[in-house]
């Protein structure tokens, strides 16, 4: 029996020194994931991260995280105070987000309390400690604020962030918006948010998808009937790999004016063929030219402008060397109330050969653009057009299709040279 309460005993011990083992590690892994983060954020040069401990322990950790502008004269500062408790597994934070605001007084300015008559917004995260992945919700309550000749009310949103370094995903709703101004009102909302987004270490992949939807638009007059827009939908996505691509499509389920059914209709543009490695040679020119001049770039003179231009051409030319295409896949607008059904599609492509011959202050005098308009072609096919748009171009009222050229710079509608591009 002895022998038998023994062996009970030894497995207890070490039962509570593994779980003891365990949740010291947990702690640990929390410890060093968030001070490689802060490091990380440092090292990257565009914000100062500062950490303030105020508890660090197995079980239950406090403290305080701080960002704000790298270099002189921030003008603002974020600060995340947190309440972390350790699991085996995960970490549970919970906290406040506050935003400090530089004023002309010296003493930092709550942005949530002082200048909004708002609490502070809220936030809890999960952090799995093996996996390397989190989740964080963050709520924002609402407020009114003084605008010039009326009031803005916000009624809140909630914002989720989920994944982990390098695949980020965030959506959130945002309530209805009311902006008032005397007897006038608009209504905006609610905006739901799903963005995503991917890239890697080396900065040789970037992958963007941002999505929004307004359900609803609403601009109220007593003196003319209101004007609603529903579902106002807008997406872009953005690749960046050999060469970057950009996608942009925006849609309109309906505009409805007094409750009658007015316009819909949607629109799809595609970028392309932009020269990747030059696009990340850009990006690094621009980082390190707010860097150094930060907000002051605003007040730079003109001689100063031209320098910095000078500096960033070479890298601007040569985005353009692989000839970029803007496509049109997509134009349809439709409404019964003025029977138009119209559909339309088309590219216009630039020719980048020897692109660094190009000078951009050409295109500041209408008498040097010719280099730059002669690389132009395209076209570009619409259906069905509306017989007082045709009037407008001249065209007989039976035209079914209009197709609008391009072609070394010369711009023709249905065959008909027209004035040169304003290019």
């Amino acid at each position: 029996m002895r022998k038998r309460w023994l062996a009970v005993a030894l497995v207890l011990v070490v039962g509570v020194a593994g779980y003891l083992g365990a949740q010291a590690y947990s702690s640990h892994v929390f410890e060093r994931e968030l001070a490689r983060a802060v490091a990380e954020a440092n090292a990257d040069g565009r914000f100062r991260v500062e950490r303030d401990v105020g508890e660090r322990g197995w079980f239950h950790s406090q403290g305080r995280i701080a960002l704000s502008p790298a270099g002189e004269g921030g003008d603002w500062r974020l600060v995340l105070p947190f309440d972390a408790r350790h699991g085996l597994l995960h970490t549970r934070l919970g906290g406040a987000l506050q935003i400090r605001l530089a004023s002309d007084a010296g003493e930092p300015r709550a942005l949530f309390g002082d200048v909004l008559a708002s609490a502070e917004p809220r936030w809890t995260a999960t952090l799995d400690h093996f996996e390397r992945h989190g989740e964080a919700h963050v709520t924002l309550a609402d407020f009114e604020l003084a605008t010039p000749g009326g009031r803005l009310a916000f009624t809140g949103a909630e914002l989720d962030l989920s994944g982990r370094l390098g695949d980020l995903r965030l959506t959130g709703q945002v309530a209805p918006l009311r902006l008032t101004q005397g007897d006038r009102q608009l209504i905006a909302g609610p905006l739901f948010i799903d963005s995503r987004y991917r890239f890697d270490a080396h900065g040789d992949y970037y992958h963007q998808r941002n999505e929004l939807i307004l359900d609803s638009l609403e601009y109220r007059d007593p003196r003319r009937a209101p004007l609603t827009l529903d579902t106002l939908r807008y997406i872009d996505e953005t690749r960046l790999e050999q060469d970057l691509q950009v996608a942009m499509s925006l849609s309109l389920q309906q505009a409805r004016a007094a409750g009658q059914p007015l316009l819909a209709g949607n629109l799809e543009l595609v970028l392309e063929r932009l020269d990747g490695e030059a696009v990340r040679e850009l990006i690094g020119e621009l980082q390190a030219l707010l860097e150094k001049h930060g907000d002051a770039i605003a007040s730079l003179d003109v001689a100063e402008r031209r320098a910095l231009l000078a500096r960033l051409e070479p890298a601007i030319l040569a985005t353009l060397a692989e000839s970029p295409r803007l496509t049109l896949e997509t134009l349809n607008l439709s409404s019964a109330m003025f029977g138009v059904d119209m559909r339309g599609h088309g590219e216009l492509t630039f020719d980048g050969t020897d692109s660094q011959a190009l000078e951009i202050a050409d295109l500041a005098q209408a008498a040097t653009r010719d280099p730059w308009r002669e690389r132009l072609d395209g076209r570009l096919n619409a259906y069905d057009v509306p017989p007082l748009l045709l009037m407008q171009l001249g065209l007989p009222l039976d035209t079914r299709q209009l197709t609008l050229s391009v072609t070394d710079g010369e711009l023709r509608l249905n065959g008909r040279e027209l004035p040169e591009l304003p290019l």
